[in-house]
């Protein structure tokens, strides 16, 4: 009879530890939970939106609250270190509303006149092509895009049938990098309004690729090309990796 009892009574001792032992790893998973997406730290936020290769100034940001679990790596936390270095956006800019983060700053000026001296180090050129809503894919086709380029070329007169030109008819126009997007004010397009329609996009080529950017500068006069993203090559001016053309890459 004893033992039947112990044996109950070191049931119900195993039960109370179990259940104890479970409630103690929820309630601290809960807590973690709770302090991850309730504590929050000052974050330098971007108060509108910067531009690609600008300036970031104390008059563009602001110190603002956010949880601990979306700051991300390399967050800029105080306004000193703003103070104290000079950052430069990178290709992407900061929409507003944006933690600033050093991993898309930089202290160099990643400007035209900057990227023009390294087209020299790199042995590379740019041409540029006409394009608006509907030939840069909704607006899509944003710089560091890999494109390939159809060309529509009107009849002339009811005689001839209008001629539509892609890559398999032209190789040419097969891998082509984006470095640049602007607007008819030749400002970066902004996300609302009319000043969003691009109006010229940049590509960039190797020296040696003479012949693409004659073919595009001839497709562009007598049609119309469009731009189809087909991959993403990254801050082709920065890093120096724009090696695309005619379909294969160096």
């Amino acid at each position: 009879m004893r033992k039947v009892i112990k044996r109950k009574w070191l049931k119900r001792v195993l039960a109370v530890m179990i259940f104890f032992l479970i409630f103690v790893i929820t309630f601290t998973l809960n807590q973690q939970y709770i302090k991850e997406n309730t504590d929050m730290i000052n974050v330098l936020v971007a108060v509108e939106k910067i531009p690609a290769y600008s300036l970031v100034t104390k008059d563009r940001v602001i110190m603002a609250k956010r949880p601990r679990s979306v700051v991300p790596p390399g967050a800029i936390l105080t306004l000193q270190d703003l103070e104290k270095n000079k950052y430069y956006t990178l290709d992407l800019g900061f929409g507003k509303g944006d933690i600033i983060r050093t991993d898309r700053l930089s202290h160099e000026n990643g400007s035209s006149l900057t990227n023009l001296a390294k087209l020299t180090e790199k042995n590379q050129m740019l041409v540029a092509v006409d394009t608006n809503l509907v030939k840069s894919c909704a607006n899509l086709v944003q710089p560091g895009a890999v494109v390939d380029a159809i060309v529509f070329i009107e009849a002339q007169d009811l005689y001839e049938d209008d001629i539509i030109i892609s890559p398999k008819e032209d190789p040419l126009l097969a891998n082509l990098t984006v470095v640049d997007k602007k607007n008819s004010e030749s400002a970066v397009p902004e996300e609302k309004g009319r000043e969003a329609i691009p109006a010229v996009i940049t590509l960039i080529l190797d020296q040696n690729k003479l012949d693409v950017a004659k073919a595009l500068v001839e497709y562009n006069e007598r049609g119309n090309i469009y731009l189809l993203p087909v991959g993403f090559q990254g801050d082709a001016f920065l890093a120096g990796t724009a090696k695309y053309s005619n379909g294969e890459e160096e």
